[in-house]
């Protein structure tokens, strides 16, 4: 069995589950809001061994000492109920510590390991891999301080900010610091952000990473209405690219690095052709990368999902699936 941890909406683990129950694999789809909804999750300690079970409203227990894979793609916590409105922050924390425990109660091989996901998604940790493995980073503040950004103002290079997080918000777009920016540096204190250098780009490059399976488009983004987000103006071309032998094998090490197994990499290539490393996402989006680049990476993401060992055996009964769509279904649009 290969569980998808995903909200039940979202389409990259459904394309990833189609692609493994054509292939016969039996696979559930879990939804961690559901549990809220009929669905228990388990973390055992009995006769000196652990163990994690999820018992579902069919009464079927499923073991994850039995599952050979867990995707944890994007998980959530269940949503809060009404009646501990007032206990908020105490709910949310217990269930944090359940399903971040998890982890720690199989063997199972996790793509991502939940805790390394955790903390690869900071990115101030991204950073930190790709400077220890020798990649170029841009001058960067993270921070709520504004003389740290007029510092980094100081040193006459353009800048740019953006959001350190992955929550949804009204604008999360890439901007250029401008004078108007200035005059706003005081709210800094209330709410941080990143703040960078501004690399000139021929190319910016999505770099898809199944362990040190390297799949990298190059984006025309300057072609385009996005050419400081690219992620703006998906009309302009991506195609397949021939990523440096060298560049690669650092990003690998930064994958190592993280603890990551899968993640998706932003690289922007400069006009005197240097690669510079911008942000890791281990939850990272590709099924646009497939539709606009022509690569199969949903394919290529079950095979990885197989990997160790598995024996694929046919079966009449082999292939369910936990992953309808329920109105409630949330995307995260972070790419």
């Amino acid at each position: 069995m290969i569980v998808i941890v995903a909200p039940a909406g979202d389409l990259h683990g459904r394309a990833v589950a189609h692609e493994l129950m054509s292939r016969g694999v039996r696979v559930y789809g879990l939804d961690l809001a559901d549990l809220n909804e009929g669905l228990h999750l388990t973390e055992r300690v009995e006769n000196g061994r652990v163990d994690a079970e999820l018992r579902l409203a069919s009464g079927e227990v499923i073991l994850f000492s039995e599952v050979e894979t867990i995707w944890w793609r994007r998980p959530r916590i269940p949503d809060l109920e009404e009646g501990f409105a007032e206990a908020a922050h105490f709910v949310e924390d217990e269930w944090r510590h359940l399903l971040e425990g998890m982890e720690a109660m199989t063997s199972t091989r996790w793509v991502n390991p939940p805790n390394a996901n955790r903390r690869a998604g900071r990115k101030a940790f991204g950073l930190a891999a790709a400077i220890q493995e020798g990649l170029r980073v841009p001058e960067t503040a993270i921070t709520n301080d504004p003389e740290a950004v007029r510092t980094l103002l100081s040193e006459g290079r353009p800048v740019i900010y953006k959001r350190i997080g992955t929550a949804g918000w009204h604008n999360t777009a890439t901007m250029p610091f401008g004078p108007g920016d200035l005059q706003r540096l005081g709210t800094l204190v209330r709410c941080p952000a990143i703040f960078q250098e501004r690399i000139d780009a021929r190319l910016d490059i999505r770099v898809t990473a199944f362990g040190e399976d390297l799949r990298a488009v190059e984006i025309e983004s300057q072609a385009g209405d996005g050419s400081l987000d690219w992620r703006l103006d998906h009309t302009v071309p991506f195609r397949p690219h021939d990523l440096e032998r060298d560049t690669a094998r650092r990003l690998t090490r930064v994958m190592g690095t993280l603890g990551l197994e899968f993640a998706a990499i932003d690289l922007r290539l400069t006009p005197e052709g240097e690669y510079v490393f911008l942000e890791v996402n281990p939850s990272g989006q590709f099924l646009f990368v497939e539709l606009l680049a022509g690569l199969p990476l949903s394919t290529r993401m079950a095979e990885f999902l197989l990997e160790p060992g598995r024996s694929l055996v046919t079966r009449d009964d082999s292939c369910t699936s936990g992953l309808p769509v329920p109105e409630r279904a949330q995307q995260d649009s972070n790419l």
